[in-house]
């Protein structure tokens, strides 16, 4: 599965499968499981790459 990173002007920068459903990361703090919603693109292209690429390793 791949994923890219979106923007919104509503949202700002999330993730997206390309099945079009939202990516959910652990959150950092808790490592609770939460939508893939970031306020920079670095973060947000950053984080596409990285689960694109846990994505070919399974």
């Amino acid at each position: 599965m791949r994923y890219e990173a979106r923007h919104s002007e509503t949202r700002g920068w999330y993730v997206v499968s390309d099945e079009g459903h939202l990516a959910h990361v652990p959150d950092p703090d808790s490592q609770e499981l939460r939508a893939a919603l970031f306020e920079r693109e670095a973060d947000a292209r950053r984080c596409a790459q990285e689960l694109t690429r846990l994505g070919t390793l399974s």
